[in-house]
């Protein structure tokens, strides 16, 4: 596999996060506040999306390391995961526990390898574009409405940030 290849896969991962929060969006429409979280977090991951398919086109024949592949392979296992279970997702704290496992995935196995991918993945590193801006609005979303639990897992990820 090669870099083009990868950021056209870590695009399409993008894209299909994006289409899992816009049906949490739709999903807890009642609870407006967090909708409108979800609605904004799927636009902000089109954004990556569109960015990662235009670094794309200027990564062509770069090899790439098996093991960056293998964190996009483990993103997309989330990924699937979580495509595959959306139907039986129906509480808030449920929506809010995927939304979590989604944001780490994509920070562990996506967000902290860009800067192997060459200078295309460099300039995504220092695009202000491709960062988060809605992850302490997420965080103050799981605090407020999430379970014990969640809320403790939020706290210590803040902790080791």
């Amino acid at each position: 596999m090669n870099a083009q290849e990868l950021l056209e896969d870590m695009a399409d991962l993008e894209s299909r996060i994006a289409v899992i929060y816009e049906r949490f969006a739709s999903e807890f429409r009642a609870a407006s506040d967090v909708s409108d979280l979800w609605a904004s977090m799927s636009r902000e991951e089109l954004q990556h999306a569109d960015l990662l398919s235009r670094a794309s086109a200027g990564a062509h024949g770069l090899a790439v390391n098996e093991s960056l592949a293998e964190h996009v392979s483990r993103l997309q296992a989330v990924v699937v995961r979580y495509e595959g279970e959306q139907a039986n997702i129906v509480t808030l704290q449920d929506a809010l526990q995927a939304t979590a496992d989604l944001e780490e995935a994509e920070a562990e196995h996506l967000h902290a390898h860009l800067e192997r991918l060459g200078d295309a993945g460099r300039a995504l590193v220092d695009n202000p574009a491709m960062r988060h801006r809605l992850r302490n609005v997420l965080d103050h979303a799981m605090e407020l409405f999430g379970t014990p639990a969640l809320r403790e897992r939020v706290a210590w990820r803040r902790f080791h940030d």
